[in-house]
């Protein structure tokens, strides 16, 4: 059923909607922090509020799984999943922006190309091999925290960790007042905590998908560090992973490189999916 809804939903990705997503997240953002009074009731603490939040939800991903498990043929849960799968990953806005920087990129429009990049990446650079660099680590880190974390928590825990998930995202992203800055800030930890563990796991993944021989060494002296940042790591593994050369040049082959990184994020995502397959034939 997993593996139906995540197949659903990427081809779901590849319909132009004429709605915009924020509006969706920002619907289910209110949905997810509905119980904030009561969980504010219960705790004065933002870790404890943030506890209460996850557990409640947490909890109503288990009633709803194994509630409506065998409810004709578990169709609902299979709306569930698309429906909340569609809410937390849907639209492709990673692929849209890395041909919008292509476009930008061959039309040597170096104002609008540094200002695109600096809106959708967060890269600002003057020099052009040092701006490519940094792109290509920030369209990896965008992988992993807009798809691949997402993919791996619902392969592993279905519907209650992807709650979960989801309402971590959302309390980070309601910062209104001292208190809800506090909670964000305890989800924030928490999702840092999840994303060593998911870096990780998905490294030893990209082994398999990518340069092993340039990408091994960089797993293996930073596997047990608690100090290194996820998404660090992410990047320096994808780089290596995708056979991207390690200093940027002045003139950098800007569709050849982010060539071989679509390609690595696909075979990714291909195993990830093949993953999920074999999970399902042997019952888990």
């Amino acid at each position: 059923m997993k593996l139906l809804a995540l197949l659903i939903l990427l081809t779901l990705r590849r319909v132009e909607w004429r709605r915009n997503p924020d509006a969706w997240r920002a619907l289910a953002d209110r949905i997810l922090l509905a119980p904030l009074p009561l969980a504010a009731s219960v705790s004065r603490t933002a870790p404890g509020r943030l506890l209460v939040l996850v557990v409640l939800w947490a909890v109503v991903g288990f009633l709803l799984r194994f509630g409506l498990a065998d409810f004709l043929l578990s169709l609902p849960l299979l709306m569930i999943y698309v429906a909340l799968l569609w809410l937390c990953i849907g639209r492709d806005t990673l692929g849209a922006d890395i041909n919008e920087y292509l476009r930008l990129w061959y039309l040597r429009d170096a104002t609008a190309l540094r200002e695109f990049t600096v809106s959708r990446f967060g890269i600002s650079a003057t020099d052009a091999g040092t701006l490519h660099r940094g792109v290509l680590r920030a369209l990896f880190v965008r992988g992993f925290r807009e798809n691949f974390g997402w993919v791996m928590v619902f392969a592993f825990t279905g519907l209650p960790g992807l709650l979960v998930l989801a309402v971590m995202d959302a309390v980070q992203r309601r910062q209104a007042g001292a208190r809800d800055e506090l909670l964000a800030q305890a989800a924030h930890e928490t999702r840092e905590r999840l994303d060593w563990l998911l870096v990780r796991m998905l490294g030893l993944t990209l082994l398999l998908t990518g340069n092993s021989s340039r990408a091994w060494p960089i797993l293996d002296s930073r596997l047990l560090d608690d100090e290194d940042p996820a998404a660090e790591l992410i990047a320096d593994l994808c780089v290596a992973a995708a056979g991207v050369p390690p200093q940027g040049s002045a003139e950098p082959e800007v569709g050849l490189d982010v060539t071989d990184a679509r390609g690595l994020l696909l075979r990714t995502q291909v195993v990830w999916i093949m993953l999920m397959a074999v999970s399902v034939i042997i019952g888990f």
